[in-house]
């Protein structure tokens, strides 16, 4: 079985108008959401293999709060800007670039392309995927075999909701 982690970024600030989009940092709650986020990975036992994540600042920012709560069983995450630019069709095409070896992969990014994703794999409508919003997503082929439509989805975890 194969699981894919779709995680949205965690809160923005518009604090300062000035700031390119690509550049906004996380909010406080932001930072609180992940924290949180995070503490639950913990408890629960989460690992990646894997890890592609948007360049954009908030989301680097979301991948470093939450990235101590996946017992991770590599050094470092690949940042690209096809996560920030790139369309469901791209984020597919790197999920299938994974080794077959692993048996998971995170995904840190932004919607709409994260929540139209979610929706395409799972082939069906999810009311919102919210900042910080995870969802666990399973299916059981090889990464390359990757289609829209067959896959599950095993849970979607917002930070509002968990309970400690």
């Amino acid at each position: 079985m194969k699981e894919i982690y779709i995680l949205r970024h965690a809160k923005s600030s518009w604090d300062n108008i000035n700031l390119a989009d690509f550049d906004r940092p996380l909010a406080k709650k932001g930072i609180d959401d992940a924290k949180k986020l995070c503490s639950f990975l913990k408890k629960h036992k989460f690992n990646a293999a894997k890890v592609i994540c948007s360049n954009a600042k908030r989301a680097k920012e979301t991948f470093d709060l939450t990235a101590d709560g996946f017992q991770f069983l590599i050094d470092d995450a690949t940042y690209t800007d096809e996560l920030y630019f790139g369309n469901i069709d791209t984020v597919i095409e790197k999920i299938k670039e994974t080794e077959e070896e692993l048996k998971n992969i995170l995904i840190v990014g932004h919607n709409p392309t994260l929540h139209l994703l979610v929706e395409n794999l799972i082939d069906e409508s999810i009311q919102k995927f919210s900042t910080c919003n995870l969802a666990i997503i399973s299916f059981k082929d090889k990464w390359k075999n990757l289609l829209p439509h067959k896959c599950k989805l095993k849970s979607l975890i917002r930070p509002k909701e968990i309970k400690f």
